[in-house]
């Protein structure tokens, strides 16, 4: 039995319902809660979407039993931890739930050519450099962590001026760490090479989903092409940067020629690791 559902980012709304409950007070005109009374789901207007990430920081890792950290990572067992330095996506792929909580806030509208939802810098959302840095630095420091997994939905499209100064902090503090990222094949190049080299990206998870072009584009609402996606994974080999292939396999309508040619298009990216 469900009796209450948070919609949208759940922080803030799990604080109100917490201090409201403490001072046995009712909780149902919360912003951002659903919930069925007499027969009938109430929905409540969504609650504000948090600007800045900095107001959740930092997390209480001392609730953790120290096991919680040792994670396998290409064929060893190291210190990790899950990390979140931004969150939201400026891209409207039509099969990803980030497209649901982008409508969800409002933003309904995207580009036919890109895929870029209107006026994304409103949902992107971040840490502040000094922030992300300082948890990082605790981690290793006090934690031991070694491998920091970052839940950005897609990286690269942090501001650019938050990544680089927290490059440079990383750069110079010469912490003995590797971060592992996701992101999309238009923001690999050879100028962002650099940055993730300083920010010490030892893998990179990059979604192929499948080889069909055409299909990607009319179906899954995505517009990276092969060409692209190829010289992303060649730019990364050359520069001994690891790299995950997530691929899907089973979309409505998808052929099985569509499935075998997805099979050859990985082994021409040849990547270090595939995730179906």
């Amino acid at each position: 039995k469900i009796d209450y559902l948070i919609r949208g980012e759940s922080e803030l709304v799990l604080t109100e319902i917490a201090q409201l409950l403490k001072n046995d007070k009712d909780i149902s005109s919360v912003n951002g809660l659903s919930y069925k009374k007499n027969n009938k789901i109430i929905k409540n207007p969504p609650q504000k979407i948090i600007q800045s990430l900095d107001i959740l920081t930092p997390y209480d890792y001392s609730l953790f039993d120290d096991q919680v950290f040792f994670r396998p990572y290409n064929g060893k067992v190291l210190r990790a931890v899950d990390i979140e330095l931004s969150r939201g996506c400026i891209y409207s792929c039509s099969y990803c739930v980030e497209t649901v909580i982008q409508k969800y806030y409002g933003f309904n509208e995207f580009s036919n050519k890109t895929g870029a939802i209107t006026n994304f810098k409103s949902y992107l959302r971040s840490k502040s450099t000094e922030e992300a840095f300082k948890e990082i630095e605790y981690l290793n420091k006090e934690k031991n962590i070694k491998l920091f997994r970052c839940q950005d939905t897609n990286f690269l499209t942090n501001r650019r001026e938050i990544l680089n100064n927290l490059a440079q902090k990383i750069k110079k503090s010469n912490l003995d760490i590797k971060l592992y990222i996701e992101t999309r094949p238009e923001g690999i190049n050879e100028k962002s090479i650099q940055l993730l080299k300083d920010l010490k990206v030892d893998g990179i998870g990059m979604g192929v989903e499948l080889a069909d072009e055409d299909f990607r584009m009319k179906n899954l609402n995505r517009f990276a092409s092969q060409k692209k996606t190829i010289e992303a994974f060649d730019i990364l080999k050359k520069n001994n940067i690891k790299r995950t292939s997530y691929n899907v396999i089973g979309f409505p309508e998808q052929t099985e020629d569509s499935i075998l040619n997805t099979i050859q298009l990985n082994k021409r990216l040849n990547p270090d690791n595939i995730t179906l």
